[in-house]
């Protein structure tokens, strides 16, 4: 009798913490998605405003503006799905039936995995951009071009989503 009424103080204290610490993370992290996606969507705009109107003499821009813009919309679409779920699920214990499952189980899962690894593949292609753009050698730098990296962008996602 005493093990099962310490296992239940702890369930509860586990769905309270899992309410209190994931609405937390669920807010902090919708604020700094939000404030990323503005910031590098004027970053964006400010680099292609300058290559437009040719007051850059360099007309090498930087596009991992857009990559890191790419990823923060991956992060926010994990953080409002995946983790609602998960505090739905495990704080005030939604219960799923076999007709909820797949909305619920498998979707999220595959919404989680997937958007997990764009941003992450958008973070490693920023930093590929940048080590092109500061490269010594001509040839390497040569090979970050704008039309090129948005091309690359979409046919990650598009092969990504194929395949998963």
């Amino acid at each position: 009798m005493n093990s099962t009424h310490k296992e239940d103080q702890f369930d509860m204290i586990g769905h309270k913490l899992m309410i209190i610490i994931g609405t937390t993370m669920c807010i902090l992290g919708l604020i700094g998605n939000i404030l990323n996606i503005c910031v590098f969507t004027l970053w964006s705009c400010s680099r292609r405003q300058a290559s437009i109107s040719k007051t850059n003499h360099n007309n090498r821009t930087n596009n991992s503006s857009l990559y890191l813009l790419v990823s923060s919309f991956a992060n926010l679409i994990v953080i409002i799905y995946p983790l609602l779920t998960r505090i739905m699920f495990d704080g005030y214990n939604y219960l799923i039936t076999p007709k909820n499952s797949i909305i619920l189980c498998k979707l999220r899962y595959y919404v989680l995995h997937t958007f997990d690894l764009i941003s992450l593949i958008c973070i490693c292609m920023a930093i590929l951009d940048r080590y092109l753009i500061s490269s010594r050698k001509v040839y390497l730098r040569g090979l970050s071009i704008s039309n090129k990296r948005t091309n690359l962008i979409v046919l990650f996602i598009k092969k990504l989503s194929v395949k998963l």
